[in-house]
């Protein structure tokens, strides 16, 4: 037996995103590989990714031919699609590994690797179920899904009640599963998120600015940033009515940057323009890893109007770790994970309408630079106590490493 062989192996599955684009799985890949596994990702060859293999840092990278579909039917084909490519791609790779310890990880968006978790079982693999969002839910929340949430229901039953491990990024999330299935999920909150800002750089940025307004120089635009996957679930276009809203009240002094790509982005965009926000509204695409990081350091202030439907309350949002874990000042509307997440640090409209999110909007807009360092510093520590990757790697490697079983 070779030692490639005996070196415990695991195996981490993704449908709808590539590594290392995926923050989440690949901060655990690298986790899992520190600790002396193997480690392959199986995920789909989109975003300009081309299908194939390729080894990032000792890390084995399987891409297989995928599509994005638009629409319910298209996207009901690119999943029962990708879900065939990657159980195929992910059994030839843990065959590979045969007679040592081997993980199998499946993350979701959908749930329709069940019949890969039972072989899988069966095969005496440890399997490990990474419920990312809740796709019954999910479905319910938008137009012409909803007849599908009794299949995503029970594919959902079946990957949990399958699974000798159950991991989420949210509160909200487990306990739902603790109630609808009686499974105690274990909460691994978030991937490892490049912190560049140190606290004296926002302290000496926030007094620079000051400094700048009390000489009565003329103060640069301050940019307020989207960033994410946009789908018809995370409010791009009431950010965009929420920012028509300031204009009309007379809000000077900032302009929007938009970063990724989805689904909605066309409406968005068009959306833009009908309310004459070009000149106020950057749409940059879909960011790679480095342009994120980029990104994230040239913005002043993160908006985060996702609407208030039941999915988006248990959603543990990339965009407001990022943000703590920067120290950029957040705007939101209340979802209950992302409160919960934020404990109280950040400009909380007052309730679910674009009128309040608006006002918070302007609330952060008026607030002196001082007081926006303030904030966000207190953000980032929250982060850096309870949701940072540091916290939470030790955790997911007791849970899931096969080098530990």
């Amino acid at each position: 037996m070779t030692e490639r062989i005996r070196t415990p192996h695991a195996v981490l599955v993704l449908l709808n995103l590539p590594v290392p684009d995926d923050q989440r799985a690949w901060s655990q890949a690298l986790a899992l590989r520190d600790d002396g596994a193997r480690v392959s990702v199986v995920c789909p060859a989109i975003r300009g990714r081309r299908p194939g293999r390729e080894r990032i840092d000792g890390i084995d990278v399987i891409r297989f031919r995928s599509f994005e579909g638009q629409g319910a039917l298209a996207t009901a084909a690119e999943g029962f699609w990708t879900a065939s490519a990657a159980a195929e791609a992910a059994r030839r790779a843990l065959r590979g590994s045969r007679g040592g310890r081997r993980m199998l990880q499946i993350g979701n968006p959908p749930d329709l690797l069940f019949p890969l978790a039972w072989w899988a079982r069966r095969n005496g693999i440890r399997t490990v179920y990474d419920q990312r969002d809740v796709v019954p839910v999910l479905a319910e929340s938008r137009a012409g899904f909803s007849k599908l949430t009794p299949m995503f229901l029970a594919a959902e039953r079946r990957m949990i009640t399958t699974a000798d491990v159950v991991i989420t990024p949210s509160e909200e999330q487990r306990a739902r599963i603790l109630e609808r299935y009686g499974r105690d999920a274990i909460i691994i909150r978030t991937a490892e998120v490049p912190a560049e800002r140190d606290e004296r750089d926002v302290t000496d940025a926030a007094a620079t600015e000051a400094a700048d307004v009390a000489a009565e120089a003329t103060p640069p635009d301050l940019v307020i940033g989207y960033l994410g996957v946009i789908g018809e679930q995370d409010g791009l276009t009431d950010l965009l009515d929420a920012v028509a809203l300031l204009r009309a009240d007379g809000a000077t002094g900032f302009r929007v940057e938009v970063a990724g790509d989805g689904p909605a982005l066309p409406a968005a965009r068009a959306h833009a323009t009908r309310l004459d926000l070009d000149s106020l509204v950057t749409f940059h695409g879909w960011l790679g890893p480095g342009a994120v990081d980029t990104f994230l350091g040239r913005i002043d202030a993160m908006a985060v109007p996702d609407p208030d439907n039941p999915f988006n309350h248990f959603c543990a949002m990339n965009k407001v770790t990022h943000a703590m874990a920067r120290g950029i000042p957040i705007a939101l509307r209340p979802l209950r994970e992302n409160v919960r997440l934020t404990d109280g640090h950040a400009y909380e409209a007052a309730d679910m309408t674009i009128r309040s999110f608006a006002d918070a909007l302007a609330t952060l807009l008026k607030d002196a630079p001082a007081g926006r360092a303030e904030i966000a510093a207190a953000a980032r520590a929250t982060f850096e106590a309870h949701l940072s990757w540091p916290q939470h790697a030790p955790r997911y490697i007791a849970a899931v490493s096969p080098v530990l079983r």
